[in-house]
């Protein structure tokens, strides 16, 4: 046994050859057949001295040592059966020494011990055989894995890492150091949780790491040379108190999931709030009763962005909406929201208790930031703003609700003109629902057949007799009565309806007075949507073909705001109605920012006197200078006039004096529907019964005309 202590000691298992190690198997089942040899040779030897309790105590011992085969011999199955075999033989002989041949009991009971132990050594033999087969097949798959995960790690864009039962990294690999930007020493031992920087995701790793537990997907940050990284970790526990998983860099990804976030909350312009984080804040705000007491809604909208942002150019007009932005934010405080809703309206979030003057200062901080000269590109820029303010009248306030208010104050400071602001109150809000049933029963206005057209007659002030009618129209609503077009139309214009309700004024204007006895034009209003409106042309060329009128008894009225739009398709039309033989008529003419700018842009073939100047031209030398003004460059560039609001005699004979070709007003006659109208007769009873005077007046003139007509004769 000494021998096989001192040749397992001296021999290195770890490092021998297969060589090596066959012979020192070899040596060491050689060592097991001497010493199982001796063993037989003395219990046969000593049972031939033994008697009395020594005999027992020599039976108990050879036993043993037969039964010490399945611990001594368990690894070398030969070594064991010549073990067996050769104390089987030892024991039976000194059996039969003892008992003289006579002890069958014994020799029986050593066949089974025999059986049993030969049983036994099998069974080890069959066990340790499948122990090697599982270790082989284990080392081997564990160096299968390991160059698997080892090829993993080279070409994936994926870093294993392991860390001990104390959360400090093992085995670290080249890749994850490099990724790290430590070298693999450094790191080596380190804590993980101490590579990533504080927060949420950090501590949810750190009680993964305390609890040897498994997890996914979590974010970490990090700071790897100066730069911000975002890592995602996954893991597993391993049976020896290690963790391992897997390590990416997401840092690409989460910068492009910030940037949506960002995208969805915030305005990619100005870097604002947007309306979606807008309505999101609000609805927090007014969630509470406390708070909504508190919230103040202040609507803004710029005055002159667009003109500004048509002739400069779309990236001045966005640095001038990131200059607002920029100004109304340095007005707030640090909690309160400021926010783009779209194009150039803003709003503003405030929690306070102020009352309505403190908001109207706050307001008018606002009018005056955005009133402020902005310098781009060396170019000095002016506009200016309307806000509305709403707040919250009771604790059940809704975000809707509010928002509605802002605008309906918004909606009534425009209304007032720009740089300006309103608060909201019950009396907008009338209005504003006012409006909406107009806009409402506007929709229906045409198949429900409720719009008329009027006409007034225009008369030539030299002969006295009727030039031509406009048509005004009228909407005859079922409990409103008589609507005028002062008291809708801006509703029509703002919502586009102004453009089916115009087509259909310009076919029955048309086609009631064609019917009409006369040579007479028929003057027809144009709003800025419908001269804007591709189809005008071809539905005026329609509606005349239908007809059968002449194009050059039809008249087209346009203010100078269709031309302020400088809009390259309203001066295509006009161009196109000249064409069909139509004339054009600049109505309200004087009472605009550059009339005579208008005159040069385009050959209108009248001009429309606005009745400004008419109402008491018999005691203003002013308005009478303008008159004689406006008829004298007229004449000049081949244009006729036409006063408007004409309602006294003294009036008509003035205008006539001063040179203007002809007039219109209730003097003449009203606007009445076209029936007073269908005939020569008709005519003359409409203009008698609705304004005396007029008779008179055109007699005068046929007399007097009569009187030149003498004396030149």
């Amino acid at each position: 046994m000494a021998v096989i202590v001192v040749l397992g000691l001296r021999f290195d298992q770890e490092n021998a050859s297969l060589d090596e190690l066959k012979r020192y198997w070899r040596r060491f089942t050689v060592l097991q057949w001497i010493g199982a040899s001796i063993w037989a040779v003395i219990f046969p030897y000593l049972a031939s001295v033994a008697s009395g309790f020594d005999a027992v105590a020599l039976a108990v011992i050879a036993f043993s040592v037969l039964g010490g085969v399945l611990l001594i011999h368990r690894t070398a199955p030969e070594a064991a059966v010549f073990h067996i075999a050769a104390m089987t033989v030892s024991i039976a002989a000194a059996t039969w020494i003892q008992t003289d041949g006579t002890g069958w009991a014994a020799f029986i009971l050593l066949a089974f011990f025999v059986v049993a132990f030969l049983g036994a050594t099998r069974e080890q033999e069959r066990q340790i055989v499948a122990a090697a087969e599982a270790e082989f097949n284990l080392r081997e798959a564990s160096s299968t894995v390991r160059m698997l995960l080892n090829d993993y790690e080279e070409h994936s864009s994926d870093w294993l890492w392991t860390v001990g039962p104390r959360g400090h990294l093992r085995e670290v690999s080249a890749r994850f150091a490099a990724a790290a930007g430590a070298a693999r020493e450094d790191l080596e031992g380190r804590s993980l949780i101490d590579l990533f920087a504080p927060g949420d995701d950090r501590d949810q790793l750190e009680v993964h790491l305390a609890e040897h537990s498994q997890f996914r997907d979590l974010i970490l940050k990090l700071n790897v040379e100066g730069e911000l990284r975002y890592w995602k970790l996954s893991a597993r526990p391993r049976g020896n108190g290690w963790l391992g998983g897997v390590a990416r860099d997401v840092t690409g990804d989460r910068l492009i999931e910030e940037r949506v976030a960002f995208m969805a909350h915030y305005d990619n312009l100005t870097g604002l709030a947007n309306r979606y984080l807008f309505n999101e804040r609000l609805r927090a705000a007014l969630s509470h009763s406390s708070r909504a007491r508190s919230a103040v809604l202040f609507y803004i909208d710029l005055d002159d962005f667009k003109g500004v942002n048509d002739t400069r150019g779309h990236l001045v007009g966005d640095r001038l909406l990131r200059e607002v932005g920029t100004r109304l934010e340095r007005e707030v405080r640090g909690h309160d929201l400021v926010a783009r809703l779209g194009g150039d309206e803003f709003a503003v979030l405030l929690e306070t208790r102020s009352g309505a003057g403190m908001l109207i200062e706050r307001a008018h901080r606002f009018l005056a930031a955005i009133r402020e000269p902005f310098e781009i590109d060396g170019q000095v820029y002016r506009i200016s703003g309307s806000i509305g303010i709403a707040r919250c009248a009771d604790d059940k306030c809704e975000a809707e609700e509010l928002m509605r208010r802002a605008d309906i104050a918004l909606f009534a400071a425009k209304d007032k003109g720009r740089d300006t602001l309103a608060i909201y109150d019950e009396a907008l809000d009338r209005v504003a629902r006012e409006r909406r049933e107009i806009e409402s029963d506007l929709r229906e206005v045409i198949a429900r057949g409720q719009l008329n057209l009027h006409y007034q007659p225009v008369i030539d002030l030299d002969s006295g007799r009727v030039a031509g009618y406009e048509a005004l129209l009228r909407w005859y609503h079922p409990q409103r009565g008589i609507v005028t077009p002062t008291d809708f139309l801006y509703v029509a214009e703002e919502t586009g309806m102004i453009v089916p309700i115009g087509e259909w004024s310009i076919r029955q204007a048309l086609a009631e007075t064609a019917q009409w006895d006369g040579d007479f034009r028929i003057a027809i209003n144009l709003s800025p949507t419908q001269v804007r409106s591709p189809h005008l042309a071809d539905v005026v060329a329609q509606a005349i073909h239908a007809q059968g009128m002449d194009p050059a008894r039809v008249e087209f009225e346009i203010t100078e705001h269709v031309l302020m739009q400088e809009s390259g398709i309203c001066a295509a039309n006009l161009e196109k109605l000249r064409e069909l033989g139509s004339k054009i008529a600049l109505d309200d003419f004087g009472i605009g920012y550059s009339s005579l700018s208008y005159l040069r842009r385009f050959p209108f073939d009248r001009i429309k006197i606005d009745r400004a100047f008419v109402e008491g031209i018999e005691a203003s030398a002013d308005n009478r200078a303008i008159v004689t003004s406006i008829t004298r460059l007229a004449k000049a560039l081949g244009m006729e006039t036409t006063a408007e609001g004409v309602e006294s005699r003294t009036q008509l004979d003035l205008l006539r004096k001063l040179g203007c070709d002809e007039a219109q007003g209730y003097l003449i006659c009203e606007p009445v529907p076209g029936d007073s109208f269908a005939s020569a007769d008709a005519v003359e009873a409409a203009m008698n019964s609705e304004a005396s005077g007029i008779l008179e007046y055109r007699q005068t003139r046929e007399s007097a005309l009569k009187r030149r007509t003498k004396r030149a004769g």
